[in-house]
């Protein structure tokens, strides 16, 4: 498993745990987001099936998680990938998405996941400019939710208009290279 998975599904913790304020069923995201820490579990390789993981999640208040991997017969002519998601009780969901058919702005967390994680290997961006920016884009999404931890992964989302708002909060407060490097994420969605 790669740091780089570690960290993407700790950043969604950390920006969330910022804040407090935010009160679901009488206790603050931060105390959900500790409570729930001890259930998360971060999926990574399966031995003997051929698969290549390429990035991984935790969610920590949903107890979920969700990993992308490059199958045995991965063509990179038509590239298809593999995503896995466990919900807290470790039920396993699986779907192939192909990610020529994505449309950032009406797809999945999990079609979302594979697109960037795409744009990653094949060298389009960096982990930070692509991997890192769906998991933080999903964490704001998760912010704006009446009820934290309730983000359906099935949930057909515009993932465009979410980097807008953010980009729109950057600029607002002043963070121009915020702004920008939003800006170049906006760029592979808008594509």
């Amino acid at each position: 498993m790669g740091v780089n998975g570690i960290g993407n599904g700790c950043l969604a913790a950390g920006y969330e745990a910022r804040r407090t304020e935010r009160n679901v069923a009488g206790k603050s995201y931060a105390k959900q987001a500790a409570e729930a820490a001890h259930t998360a579990t971060l999926h990574g390789a399966e031995e003997g099936t051929g698969d290549i993981m390429v990035s991984t999640w935790a969610d920590v208040v949903s107890g979920s998680s969700m990993s992308v991997y490059k199958p045995q017969d991965f063509d990179a002519a038509n590239p298809v990938y593999k995503v896995r998601t466990w919900d807290r009780s470790g039920n396993v969901t699986e779907q192939m998405v192909d990610v020529s058919k994505v449309d950032p702005k009406n797809c999945d967390t999990a079609e979302m996941y594979a697109y960037t994680a795409h744009l990653k290997e094949s060298g389009k961006g960096s982990f930070e400019d692509t991997v890192l920016k769906a998991a933080v884009a999903k964490a704001v999404k998760n912010a704006e939710q009446k009820s934290a931890g309730t983000w359906s992964f099935s949930e057909k989302t515009d993932w465009v208009k979410i980097v807008r708002d953010i980009m729109q909060s950057e600029y607002r407060y002043g963070d121009l290279k915020g702004y920008a490097e939003w800006g170049k994420f906006l760029g592979f969605l808008e594509r």
